[in-house]
């Protein structure tokens, strides 16, 4: 559809503008570029929330929040709830340091011959890079078509219970009440339900 689409176009367009930031944010030592220092500490941490609110709009798409389905979406992209902290706690651990050291007027060299602010500094720019392509091949797998279709999605469920536990009968759970509920209403209704377009 459309609107998922654009969404995913939003967040190709923040990723770029964090590297932006993360790659020319801690060059700017002039008093002079106060301004700038100012954006460049809180224009990061915008574009992560950012980032996370676009994952989250996707996720709406998708039939597991649809019909509240928290604890297979949570199974789901519980990864993505913790690499986006962990990212933000580094990420803040960069910013913060170097904007004090603006806001301060502390010479290049003060801040830079602490081992500490260096190493944050380069553990945000790798893991930022990592981050951004990581979400971004997170954010596009939703777009697979068994995020809409509930009888695509617990046939491949029963398929990862079977390659684990012995073959055995499943009732389906929840999810198969709502591919029964579906299969009610009609094949060619039930497609249109599902489909991303909905």
């Amino acid at each position: 559809p459309q609107r998922f689409g654009m969404n995913l176009n939003i967040l190709l367009i923040l990723v770029l503008a964090d590297c932006v930031c993360c790659g020319f944010a801690d060059h700017l030592w002039h008093p002079g570029h106060w301004t700038l220092n100012v954006v460049f500490f809180a224009l990061p941490i915008l574009i992560h929330l950012l980032q996370i609110l676009i994952f989250f709009f996707l996720v709406g798409h998708t039939f597991l929040l649809k019909y509240g389905l928290l604890l297979e979406l949570w199974c789901e992209f519980r990864s993505v709830f913790f690499f986006s902290l962990f990212r933000f706690g580094v990420l803040a651990g960069a910013r913060v340091p170097r904007f004090v050291a603006a806001i301060e007027e502390w010479p290049p060299a003060d801040f830079w011959d602490d081992t500490l602010f260096h190493a944050l500094f380069w553990a945000n720019n790798i893991l930022t890079v990592i981050y951004d392509a990581w979400l971004l091949r997170k954010c596009h797998s939703m777009a697979r078509v068994r995020f809409f279709k509930p009888q695509l999605w617990q046939k491949r469920k029963q398929g990862l219970v079977r390659s684990v536990l012995p073959r055995r009968s499943s009732s389906g759970g929840i999810i198969g009440g709502i591919i029964g509920g579906s299969a009610g209403s009609g094949g060619s209704s039930s497609s249109s339900e599902w489909s991303p377009c909905a």
